[in-house]
């Protein structure tokens, strides 16, 4: 085991220190392989500062396949070799996050903003049984800045304050954490907050409404009474104001959550440890078509007036068990569950006898228990095996429309949802196996396969109308749910290598995977929803209704670097991935071009300089059900310097960045931006929203 994992911690080392250098408008992350004890092919993306405003998932682009779903500032959708939103597991401090909005504007990365994280964990590859439930496309692990325990009973004081500016979008961020701690008892408390304007690309054009406001609290404490035990209370408040999604029909007017958490974790035994995690989230949030554009005019008539407001209730718990020598390798045992309620309630602030429940109690109640063993077979060869079974039941009440009481498809389309059986329950297994070989001293092999599955979400099963509550797909596409939607199951096997020597290092992967039941809009010849959604949206498209279809994803991701001199050195990853149906001539919606970035950067033991290279190819394997424009490929040039002034005490503490990203402002889109759903002057209405041009940034940061 030692010596796989130590040659894991060398293939990636060089890639570490190029992240570490290579930030667009953040202070400096860095990507490091966890190290003795920890799984290979789990990548820790770690801001040293938060810097900028950007959200959390932006970090999720210097991961090999890793990418976003951009609909807005904060609003950024993680994607994973094609895969996105809840096909991926989020888990925030060991628990998992859900969205309050039904169309995933507060995404669950962006929960805690950058300067509040620590590090942000992506498994490579096969994500492992533990790593969650319903893990289909991958997990994604997001640890918050904490106050730590001393090693003495000494009361300690310490934390961090950090500020930002951007000048694309006159962004600026202010931040920091206080922890009092020894090594009985720490607290912290923190906080942020940022705010921006909409934000500018070439020729001082403007994408409208692109501003963001963000207010973040945490407060937290923990006990230890002594080696064997351990507590921890901790609650984050979270405060998003006016904030632009233009990818979407509305913008955020709040968005408002209470997140709490109860966690033991313990020794029982020689060979027994315990961890426990407890979990509450309540959150309220508003948007409105209105509140930072215009209300539209559907079909060139009057203009019409939208908000919507709607609540999540969730919590739950995770209790795992941990014997650390069993059968040479250690074994985990695991019981998981939470439940989910959601509302929705679409009004018009112009007409207080308009109303549509929307959701009315869709609830998502899920209980799951798993095994996974982690050992060696011989002295080179290592496997990682687990089984994992998940009972999903899910449900929702009657749901009710003004529209009902003068328009007949409507009446007729809302009976004969709440005549229909909306009861319905789910068994889900899955399984993985990983082999990892030490073929040499400077080669690593890896294969592994896996059964992932996952069940429909609220959205997919209960859209009772022609609406884009679609979790954030952000295709100008109205659609419908469907009650009798079966879970996805995804077959998928992976080849992996990690080669170093010379001072370079290669870390290629290769994946196939194969889904039955893919869940996919599709066209409807439903007659009632037809006729419903000419009148929702006059001249549209047409519905879709999330469907089952049999669809294979494919491609190859990788790192590499090379050592120039003590002082120089290359780095870079490059990303592919592709997406079909099985059973169509047609692709996947949203699936990234091929795309990478290279480094070269030069350090010295206070300061850095780094020239980046970002690009991609133009994308034209785009999903004809969907509507999906083609886009051309992009070259972009960034450069950052860091300086950590160490010529006294008083300044150890201190580090200052500054940078300059898309130096020679360059227009471009990436494809997986949004298309443009607000009126505005620089930009026509179904075109895709195009990235930020020349952005100047500067941070500061201070560590105590």
């Amino acid at each position: 085991m030692k010596q796989i994992i130590n040659k894991q911690w060398i293939s990636f080392l060089g890639l570490s220190l190029s992240l570490h250098v290579s930030a667009e408008s953040i202070l400096m992350p860095t990507i490091t392989i966890e190290g003795q004890g920890a799984r290979p092919d789990q990548i820790a993306v770690t801001p040293e500062s938060g810097g900028g405003a950007l959200d959390s998932a932006v970090l999720l682009k210097r991961v090999p396949g890793g990418n976003v779903n951009s609909n807005g500032p904060l609003t950024n959708i993680p994607q994973y070799r094609g895969l996105f939103g809840n096909r991926l597991g989020v888990q925030l401090n060991g628990i998992s996050v859900q969205e309050v909005g039904p169309n995933a504007m507060d995404t669950r990365t962006s929960t805690v903003p950058k300067s509040l994280v620590r590090s942000i964990k992506v498994h490579r590859g096969i994500a492992p049984v533990s790593a969650g439930m319903e893990t289909i496309g991958g997990a994604i692990e997001i640890n918050s800045r904490r106050s730590e325990f001393s090693n003495n009973s000494t009361p300690k004081i310490s934390g961090f304050a950090n500020s930002g500016f951007s000048s694309v979008d006159t962004g600026r961020y202010f931040g920091g954490l206080m922890s009092l701690s020894n090594d009985t008892h720490r607290f912290h408390v923190g906080g942020n907050t940022e705010k921006g304007n909409d934000y500018r690309f070439k020729d001082n054009q403007k994408v409208r409404p692109s501003e963001y406001k963000r207010d973040v609290i945490s407060v937290g404490y923990g006990l230890r009474p002594n080696e064997k035990h351990e507590i921890s209370l901790d609650y984050d408040y979270k405060d998003t104001g006016n904030t632009g999604t233009p990818s979407l029909p509305m913008d955020i007017g709040y968005v408002r959550t209470h997140l709490g958490s109860f966690g033991y974790q313990g020794t029982l035994t020689n060979n027994l440890d315990v961890k426990f995690n407890g979990f509450f989230n309540r959150g309220d949030h508003l948007m409105s078509n209105n509140l930072l554009r215009p209300a539209p005019r559907p079909g060139g008539g009057n203009q019409r007036f939208r908000d919507a407001t709607t609540t999540l209730e969730s919590g739950g718990y995770n209790l795992h068990f941990i014997i650390p020598e069993f059968q040479n390798g250690h074994l985990l045992v695991g019981f998981d569950g939470d439940l989910a309620v959601n509302n929705s309630v679409i009004s018009d602030p112009t007409n207080g006898n308009f109303f549509l429940n929307n959701f009315v109690n869709s609830t998502k109640e899920r209980y799951s228990s798993f095994a996974e063993w982690n050992g060696e077979i011989t002295k080179d060869l290592m496997l990682e095996v687990g089984f994992r079974y998940t009972y999903i039941h899910m449900n929702t009440d009657r749901v009710s429309t003004s529209m009902a009481n003068v328009m007949m498809p409507v009446h007729n389309l809302q009976n004969r949802f709440n005549n229909s059986d909306r009861s319905k329950n789910d068994h889900l297994f899955d399984a993985s196996a990983v082999l990892r070989y030490a073929a040499s001293n400077n080669l690593n092999l890896e294969i592994g396969v896996a059964r992932k599955t996952r069940a429909p979400s609220f959205q997919e099963r209960f859209l009772w109308i022609p609406l884009e509550s679609t979790g954030g797909l952000a295709d100008g596409r109205v659609y419908v749910g469907d009650t009798s939607l079966r879970p996805e199951k995804s077959y998928q096997v992976e080849l992996g290598a990690n080669l170093y020597g010379g001072g370079a290092y290669f870390t290629p992967r290769a994946f196939y995977r194969y889904v039955n039941d893919f869940i996919q809009g599709l066209p409807t010849n439903d007659a009632l929803t037809n006729m419903v959604a000419g009148g929702i949206q006059p001249g549209g498209p047409g519905p879709l209704q999330f469907s089952n279809i049999d669809a294979h994803l494919w491609g190859v991701d990788f790192e590499t670097g090379y050592t120039i001199t003590d002082y120089l050195r290359v780095d870079g990853i490059l990303s592919f991935v592709r997406g079909k149906r099985t059973n169509g001539n047609d692709n996947l919606y949203r699936i990234a071009p091929v795309n990478g970035r290279l480094s070269l950067t030069y350090e010295r033991s206070d300061w850095l300089a780094s020239l980046t290279y970002v690009g991609a190819m133009k994308q034209d394997k785009v999903a004809a059900f969907n509507g999906e424009q083609e886009t051309s490929g992009y070259s972009i040039l960034n450069v950052y310097t860091q300086y950590r002034p160490s010529f006294s005490k008083k300044t150890e503490g201190l580090t200052i960045a500054a940078g300059v990203n898309n130096i020679i402002d360059t227009k471009y889109v990436d494809h997986l931006n949004g298309i443009n759903r607000a009126s505005n002057i620089n930009l026509a209405m179904g075109q895709r929203i195009p990235n930020p041009g020349r952005n100047v940034f500067v941070t500061l940061r201070y560590d105590w």
